[in-house]
């Protein structure tokens, strides 16, 4: 048989154990001590809240002004925004072709950043908008980039230059003063990118390799470049219906993915035979 043994609890202690109550006034100064470590905890997660939302903000003003903060850290993924935020303040210089030169951007960032790549159309929106400034730029990449990443970051602002067919005279200047900013030679840059920003007669090649450039546009869709307006459209519809990617739907990744770049190619080639 258990015998159970009785209890007197005075101030929450059994005097089973020998525990002697709290005094009074200790239990005053304990409370004390707790309210105001209660209170002092629940103002540091106050302050650190309001002290992240004010640094938010702060990033935020200073991407709008085209200011690359100085806590954007280099990872890859930040490397990426970095790359269409500076693709921008290229095409904002040649906004008569700038829709030639997403495809390449896109193109080109699919294949270099392949696990960090996505559709950034919220980025090109915004950069386009609040143009990077090329001495925050040459800035944070003197500060955060080796050199390889530096190059490759020069011949790819080159590449997307070029991409129309040739470099206009705000261009060339952007990317030598770039190139100088962050401590880069001409040499730096592929052959074929530093052939073009050291020709003098820039508006001559320019011209050049417009005509070069159309002559591609009708021979994508198939014409002569003597075709009429009517005999483009007409072609243009129907090739339309022919590479269109809801008819391949069914089909192998491959064969959507080709199907879906030679559907962009005729739009691109169609547009640019319109607007010419």
């Amino acid at each position: 048989m258990i015998q159970l043994n009785s209890f007197l609890l005075i101030g929450g202690y059994s005097r089973r154990y020998n525990y002697s109550p709290m005094p009074p006034e200790e239990r005053f100064w304990t409370g004390i001590i707790v309210l105001v470590l209660f209170v002092g905890v629940i103002g540091y997660v106050v302050y650190k809240s309001l002290i992240s939302k004010d640094a938010d903000d702060e990033t935020d003003s200073e991407w709008d002004k085209g200011i690359i903060p100085w806590n954007f850290l280099p990872t890859t993924e930040n490397i990426y925004e970095i790359f269409i935020a500076s693709a921008c303040a290229i095409v904002v210089r040649d906004l008569d072709n700038y829709y030639m030169k997403f495809p390449y951007i896109d193109s080109y960032l699919k294949k270099n950043f392949r696990d960090q790549y996505y559709y950034a159309e919220d980025s090109y929106a915004y950069s386009m908008r609040h143009v990077v400034r090329i001495d925050s730029l040459a800035g944070w990449s003197n500060r955060n980039l080796q050199k390889g990443w530096k190059v490759k970051l020069i011949n790819f602002l080159a590449g997307v230059a070029i991409y129309d067919g040739g470099i206009n005279n705000d261009e060339q200047r952007y990317l030598l003063a770039l190139m100088a900013k962050l401590n880069l030679d001409i040499t730096d840059f592929e052959s074929i990118y530093q052939e073009k920003l050291t020709r003098k007669n820039e508006r001559t090649y320019r011209a050049e390799a417009h005509f070069s450039r159309k002559e591609s546009f009708y021979t994508i869709l198939g014409l002569e470049m003597n075709a009429s307006m009517e005999e483009v459209k007409a072609t243009y519809r129907r090739l339309v219906k022919l590479t269109h990617p809801d008819r391949f739907m069914n089909e192998s990744p491959e064969v959507q993915k080709q199907m879906s770049e030679k559907f962009q190619e005729i739009q691109i080639a169609y547009e640019s035979i319109v607007n010419s």
